[in-house]
């Protein structure tokens, strides 16, 4: 039974505080009445205004997120009502921070809240998304689909997420080992044997100066390259908070040659994924394009969507909107078309999500096996020029010697 932190006032002129086990904060305060203390304030002990504040650092992953759907929709199909799934879930969760959250919105809705509501108090782990749907989900009856919709959305979601990331995840790795390998010779080896060539009492080669210096550069100011580059990305997030500055970089990203067209179907791909689940719930297609638009981090494209929506507004179709913008292809825009002529939209545009994250998925792990080689060929170049430099001065002795 959750816990609430009172403040009452037991005559006129005291105060009291204290702790009292309630169903919700509605039975809480017939408690405080019925003992004759009048509440001034209510909260859950879980969920006071400093934890909710501490809960706010994404303490809650996208992975829990997406099993607690998974298991709330599992639980509302085999005919539990909410608060009793939300009870299961809570009691299963090793997270203190979830069951924080899951025994607010069972207290909010005993007190009358509907769950979208609920959900939408914290806002900071369930997006306008995830509240739009569950709305939906509730005013048309249709809870089920609409918890199982967005299920399968948000799995799909984290495995084209899981795929990227493992795509990438050797690349760095390799990136990582040969940096501090560098980093290493640089601090730690070569300091060593400076004491061994200046008792050379001979000029030393210009690779041997130019290691040298760089390891003394690096052993006496390293303070300095940590404060350039903490300064470096403290201005550049400044830079990219501002909205002309992150349009003008978003617009500069859309035109790489290789990096820009793979941005753009992973955005055009969550767009249309997204669209297809607030379709599907039941959501007319202006407040839909509204939320879509949210969820895509490029300011150009968004720019784009709030175009559609207007143009929709007009009267327009949407594959007509789609035809005014160069950032669509042409491939989209008749997928569309035939999701509309076949009354089947929704899943047109769920085919057009899966088909650009296949693709996506399939050119990155293609460019990782092109760069793996190339990454390895640099770090050996840089570690063997390391290690020239350091044997040219013996070599020099071996041939005086002769």
């Amino acid at each position: 039974m959750p816990t609430f932190n009172y403040t009452a006032k037991p005559t006129p002129d005291k105060t009291s505080t204290g702790k009292i086990e309630a169903e919700s904060q509605q039975d809480a305060i017939n408690k405080l009445t019925a003992s004759g203390l009048y509440p001034i304030s209510i909260l859950p002990e879980d969920f006071s205004l400093k934890k909710q504040a501490f809960l706010s650092f994404n303490k809650v992953s996208k992975k829990d997120l997406v099993l607690f759907t998974g298991q709330l929709s599992g639980l509302v199909d085999s005919g539990v009502n909410i608060v009793n799934a939300l009870k299961i879930i809570s009691g299963q969760s090793h997270n203190k921070s979830l069951k924080a959250i899951l025994n607010d919105v069972i207290s909010r809705i005993k007190d009358g809240s509907s769950l979208s509501d609920s959900l939408a108090a914290h806002n900071y782990l369930f997006s306008d998304l995830y509240s739009a749907v569950i709305r939906t989900g509730e005013a048309s009856g249709n809870l089920k689909i609409a918890l199982k919709g967005l299920a399968e959305f948000l799995e799909k979601e984290e495995e084209f997420k899981d795929s990227l990331i493992s795509s990438l995840i050797y690349p760095a790795f390799v990136i990582f080992v040969g940096v501090m390998t560098v980093l290493g010779l640089l601090i730690f080896v070569i300091p060593r044997l400076v004491s061994m060539f200046e008792d050379m009492g001979q000029a030393l080669p210009l690779p041997t100066r130019i290691l040298i210096n760089t390891s003394s550069f690096m052993r006496h100011y390293w303070w300095l390259i940590i404060v350039v580059v903490s300064l470096g990305i403290f201005f550049l997030r400044r830079f990219y908070r501002a909205p002309r500055a992150r349009m003008s970089l978003d617009k500069f990203k859309l035109k790489l040659i290789i990096a820009g067209p793979l941005i753009l179907k992973a955005q055009i791909s969550r767009m249309m994924r997204t669209l297809s689940l607030l379709l599907s719930s039941g959501i007319p297609i202006s407040p839909s394009l509204e939320v879509s638009a949210t969820v895509l981090d490029n300011q150009i494209l968004r720019q784009e969507v709030q175009k559609f929506k207007e143009q929709i507004s007009s009267g327009a179709s949407l594959s007509s909107a789609l035809k005014t913008s160069k950032f669509f292809p042409e491939f989209v825009v008749n997928v569309v078309s035939i999701g509309e002529e076949s009354g089947s939209l929704d899943k047109a545009l769920a085919s057009i999500a899966n088909d650009y994250e296949k693709e996506v998925d399939r050119v990155l792990k293609t460019l990782t096996r092109m760069t793996e080689p190339v990454i390895i060929l640099v770090m050996g170049l840089i570690v063997g020029f390391i290690v020239l430099s350091m044997l040219l001065p013996i070599f020099q002795i071996n041939l005086i010697a002769k």
